[in-house]
């Protein structure tokens, strides 16, 4: 037994290695490959900088909508179960289901100039399509499951019990949601949180076809990775991707070390 299970880690370590581990250390390799100084002036290229910029807008709009829509949704869908919310249950997984680019043609159907939004909303000195609100929608879209898929199990495993005591005692929905349910489910939001942001930052499907890829202007740090290596400028293409992996590494790191910070003083409490 202690074999089988001794060469089912080395398998799994030797699979994830293959799939994550080399081609990061790839991307690495590649970015620091013409040293410091070239690394620190690819860092500060003008449209890197402006992609930057676009992502971080994109990320302070979308990753804040979705965690009140995926905290909502799942408190619906779990506390007042009927139909409706059954059916939302179900269309939640939707943006996992279809392709990006089906995702960007179906808001370019929407809110082009000849879409069935973007006449009216043209009139109304609002546009949609080639602009930072598209590019806001389409990452809302593609990672509206991400929170509510983390928290609903939760929600559903640590039932209602707690709740109920407070309400019986006197407590406010408000009180109840921010000293028991928020408390419980707290763990679940922020790994829903990380997954949120990084398929924000590193979408490319939808945004391509709703932002239409404009250098200096609507082109977010995936499109300005893309760009490069289309333009044949690997180098500048993997600093981009180097600057991606190191955000998604970062903020997950974060999420594990504050956790097992707090399991351990858990821990130190009850010894």
């Amino acid at each position: 037994m202690k074999k089988q299970s001794l060469l089912l880690r080395v398998l799994v370590l030797a699979y994830v290695s293959a799939l994550l581990g080399i081609p990061l250390l790839f991307v690495f390799q590649q970015a620091f490959s013409h040293g410091w100084s070239e690394l620190w002036t690819a860092l500060h290229d003008h449209a890197m900088v402006l992609a930057i910029l676009l992502t971080a807008k994109v990320v302070v709009v979308a990753v804040p909508l979705n965690i009140f829509f995926g905290i909502g949704a799942s408190l619906w869908i779990v506390r007042r179960p009927s139909r409706l919310s059954h059916v939302l249950d179900v269309l939640i997984d939707v943006p996992l289901a279809i392709s990006p680019i089906v995702v960007g043609l179906i808001l370019e159907l929407a809110y082009a100039q000849n879409g069935w939004f973007g006449p009216a909303l043209a009139k109304l000195g609002w546009r949609v399509m080639f602009s930072l609100p598209g590019i806001v929608i389409a990452s809302i879209f593609v990672s509206l499951p991400l929170v509510s898929r983390q928290v609903i199990p939760l929600l559903r495993e640590i039932g209602d019990h707690q709740e109920q005591t407070a309400a019986t005692l006197g407590a406010s929905p408000i009180r109840i949601f921010f000293t028991i349910t928020l408390r419980s489910i707290a763990w679940a939001a922020a790994y829903g949180v990380t997954l949120t942001l990084a398929r924000v930052i590193g979408e490319y499907g939808a945004v391509l076809i709703v932002s239409g890829n404009i250098a200096l202007l609507t082109q977010t740090l995936t499109l300005n990775i893309g760009a490069n290596f289309d333009n044949f400028n690997s180098y500048q293409g993997f600093v981009g991707a180097l600057l991606l992996a190191f955000v998604s590494v970062a903020v997950l790191l974060v999420i594990a070390v504050a956790r097992h910070r707090l399991e351990r003083k858990r821990h130190d409490s009850f010894a």
